[in-house]
């Protein structure tokens, strides 16, 4: 991966992990393909919140572990420990994605060393990247953190306690991935990894398109029989704001983009490539 910040992240050093993953990928199945349908909007495809009595093993049908059965267990408080690598046992191939962890562990610049993303053979993903915050890092593995992967056709963007901190552009766009919970950390190896939960939903598109439409307040029209005196004074509307990535839209915010003016159809956290313009099902231009 080759940084816009001058930066290099080779395989070997990104994630240590992937000397474990040529292993693991063997085991690797699919979401999203073959015979499993893909929806036309996201929905849960995995989840583990690592609930089990303290000492119990990982569940083998969820993870693949570079190790034994004492390199990861559950701690009986709803927490993983583990002191070794593991990927999902799913690779998901779903076009659009969004995988949240919640991990405490000692981390050194890079978000992808805790909660990275490989492909079905247990590869790094190539491509170039962007740093975002560089704010996000590094974590003392004091507390827990919330880390996001967010994956399109266009890009891959972590994002570390809701902050969006590195995204990269794929060499190979669309490839199927999977997710890694990694200890690798520029050779300074942390003992252990605690984790919370692990969590994705995917789909076919960006987001869900409304079920029902969404109810258009109408307002009186002023007669000839209704003193203009009467009416309630109302404020003007205010000026849409310009369009903006990581922000949360609802139906009927309006915002400008390029010197035009659109309005939301659909609920959804704008990601880089999802510009007005190019996604009519998400906007409309007024």
């Amino acid at each position: 991966m080759v940084s816009k910040a001058g930066w290099r992240i080779r395989p070997r050093a990104a994630l240590a992990l992937v000397v474990a993953g040529a292993g693991l990928a063997g085991a690797v199945f699919f979401t999203g393909q073959g015979g499993v349908a893909v929806a036309a909007e996201h929905r849960p495809v995995f989840d583990d919140s690592f609930d089990g009595r303290r000492g119990e093993p990982l569940d083998p049908a969820r993870w693949l572990l570079d190790g034994d059965e004492r390199n990861g267990r559950l701690d009986g408080d709803g927490n993983l420990v583990v002191d070794r690598l593991i990927s999902t046992r799913q690779a998901f191939a779903e076009p659009y994605g969004h995988a949240e962890a919640r991990i405490k562990v000692r981390r050194s610049t890079g978000p992808w060393r805790a909660f990275g993303a490989v492909d079905k053979f247990g590869r790094v993903l190539r491509g170039d990247v962007e740093v975002l915050d560089k704010d996000a890092d590094p974590t003392s593995g004091r507390r827990f953190h919330t880390y996001a992967i967010d994956w399109s056709p266009e890009a891959v963007i972590w994002s570390v306690d809701g902050t969006p901190s590195l995204k990269l552009t794929p060499d190979e766009p669309g490839l199927p991935i999977a997710l890694v919970l990694n200890l690798a950390t520029d050779g300074r190896r942390p003992g252990r990894m605690e984790v919370d939960f692990v969590k994705v939903t995917a789909g076919a598109k960006p987001m869900p398109v409304p079920t029902t439409p969404s109810a258009t307040p109408t307002s009186a029209t002023p007669t000839s029989a209704t003193p203009t005196s009467a009416a309630p004074t109302t404020p003007p509307p205010a000026k849409p704001a310009a369009w903006k990535t990581f922000t949360d839209y609802q139906v009927g915010d309006r915002v400008t983009f390029e010197g035009a003016t659109y309005e939301v159809k659909a609920a959804h956290t704008a990601l880089p490539g999802w510009e007005p313009s190019a996604l009519p099902n998400l906007f409309k231009k007024l």
